[in-house]
Formats: C-alpha cells, structure tokens, sequence
C-alpha cells in the first residue's frame, strides 16, 4: 500500500510521465469509441443481410411455385371438351397429321373454339408445325413414343 502511494506521487509530480498517461488514457477511450461504433456497424449490416436474404429466398420460392405451375399437365375440365380430345385423338391415330382447318371441320367446330381446344392440349403428346409449302397453314399430329 505504501508503494503504490508512493508510486501514485511519483507519478504525479513528473509532468511527463502524466502527460504520457494522459495522451494513453485519451487514445485508448477514442479506440473504445471507434470498436464501439465498428461494433454498432456490424450489426447494421448483419440486419440488411438477414434483410436481403429474406427478400431473396422469397423470389426463390416464387421461381420454384412458376416453375412447378409451368409443369404440370393441362387438364380439361369440362366434359364437351374431353370428348372433343378423344375425337381429337381418335382423327389424329387414323387419319394421321392434320391441318389445323380440316380439324376443325371434322370436330365441327369454330376457329374460336379450336383456338380454345388447342390450348387446353398437352404439348407433350402433340406436335403443332407450320405446313412446309404454306407457312400460314398449321398442321398439328401425334408424337411419337420414341420422342
């Protein structure tokens, strides 16, 4: 106890060693201050990326609900229609390829309506091409099993 009064004197009667203490006091609250801020920063950021990674897993899962929609099978619903796709089916496997006109004559139905049909065609199982000869004319047929 007696040293560390004696000491504590020393050290305040030498104007050096004080303004040295000083000086280190000073420079080691302004480190405090600055790790304080860092710190203050850090978690900022850490907020925006919890932020942004919200935002991103979001639009993820909007791709992936797009993408499954996308791949599911058009069903019809409605009865008229799945007995125009079976007609349809049954054209196509006799008669073979057929333009999109002469379709419509078979099925008697109107371009709207064969529009209509069309869309609600699974893409997978038929193939819809322009005529080689006449570009304005659509021909659609069956795929086959091998593609």
């Amino acid at each position: 106890m007696m040293l560390e009064s004696r000491l504590a004197a020393q050290i305040t009667t030498d104007l050096r060693l004080s303004a040295l203490l000083d000086e280190m006091y000073q420079r080691i609250e302004a480190l405090e201050l600055e790790n304080k801020k860092l710190r203050q920063r850090i978690t900022e950021l850490e907020d925006i990326q919890d932020d942004h990674t919200r935002t991103i897993n979001g639009h993820a899962e909007a791709i992936n609900k797009v993408w499954v929609i996308s791949k599911r099978p058009v069903v019809p619903k409605g009865q008229k229609t799945n007995q125009r796709l079976e007609k349809l089916d049954q054209i196509l496997k006799t008669q073979g390829a057929r333009t999109l006109r002469q379709l419509g004559q078979d099925l008697d139905i109107s371009p709207q309506e064969m529009s209509r049909l069309l869309s609600k065609l699974d893409k997978r199982k038929y193939l819809i091409f322009s005529r080689e000869g006449n570009r304005r004319e659509k021909v659609i047929k069956l795929r086959s099993k091998l593609s």
